[in-house]
């Protein structure tokens, strides 16, 4: 049928070269690539199960929320909005998206600040895509560290 595969040589040629050429082609295609930035989703709740930010028990107003993380002298803002909780029936939630950095600073008011802790985790992405990273857990100042709850959605207890 193919007389090349007669040959053991030129048989793992030719099949090494159909691999390398569907890999190549398959990068070729307009695939959509995840950056390296993080989404982080989250609600600040009381040790008493109150949300912090939204509904009739909010203390903090969202629109003043202000994260940002440092490198070296340096202070980088990210941008912070509200937006609606992908559960169903939940308050709202703080939507941000940000360089990877491992240290979080949240100020809530002028008055209260608090430190975010993340662990990240390199994803494998595919031959055509770089790798990334993802949130594998958070910590709020000294807290236990947190995996993200239903839909995304870290629940940050203050």
């Amino acid at each position: 049928m193919f007389p090349i595969l007669k040959n053991r040589i030129l048989g793992a040629v030719f099949a090494i070269l159909l691999m390398a050429t569907a890999i190549t082609s398959c990068c070729r295609a307009n695939y959509k690539c995840k950056g390296d930035s993080l989404e982080l989703r989250f609600r600040l709740i009381s040790s008493t199960g109150n949300d912090l930010l939204f509904g009739p028990g909010r203390i903090y107003d969202s629109r003043q929320i202000r994260l940002y993380s440092l490198r070296g002298t340096d202070t980088i803002f990210h941008h912070c909005l509200p937006g609606p909780n992908p559960e169903p029936g939940k308050d709202s939630i703080i939507y941000t998206d940000m360089e990877p950095f491992e240290v979080l600073y949240v100020k809530w008011n002028n008055a209260d600040t608090d430190s975010i802790f993340l662990q990240l985790k390199e994803v494998d992405a595919s031959p055509c895509c770089p790798d990334f990273k993802v949130i594998e857990t958070l910590r709020l100042n000294i807290s236990d560290p947190l995996k993200d709850g239903n839909w995304g959605v870290f629940e940050l207890r203050k």
